[in-house]
């Protein structure tokens, strides 16, 4: 459940920087990108559509650019949580060393994406 809500509130928060931030929107100028959170437990997954100077956000599986997939929900909760407090801004790489995660398509969109969410 908290790993849902906190898919959907940074979903929430992009939306609010593009709305918001014209840097933000400066950024996604012309990109167009799909990231996808999932589990391999795929109950919970969510896709940002990113789309010249737009974000759209849904539920569910979808054809991504790049996928970042959790072993559990519970892990992609504490990850996660842990990059958006900023208090571990190494928690991301440190998981993918451990194999607690594993990104799967593009890795630069990664740098991207982590790059993208000092706007938010």
């Amino acid at each position: 459940m908290k790993y849902r809500l906190l898919l959907w509130l940074i979903s929430l928060a992009y939306r609010r920087a593009v709305r918001r931030n014209a840097a933000m929107r400066e950024y996604l100028d012309g990109v167009q990108k799909t990231i996808q959170f999932t589990s391999d437990q795929p109950v919970v997954s969510r896709y940002l559509r990113f789309e010249s100077q737009a974000l759209a956000s849904a539920a569910g599986l979808t054809e991504a650019d790049m996928t970042i997939r959790f072993v559990t929900p519970a892990e992609g909760f504490s990850i996660l949580w842990a990059m958006a407090r900023g208090r571990d801004k190494n928690a991301f790489m440190r998981a993918i060393q451990e194999q607690t995660v594993r990104v799967e398509g593009d890795p630069m969109l990664l740098l991207w994406f982590q790059k993208s969410m000092k706007y938010l």
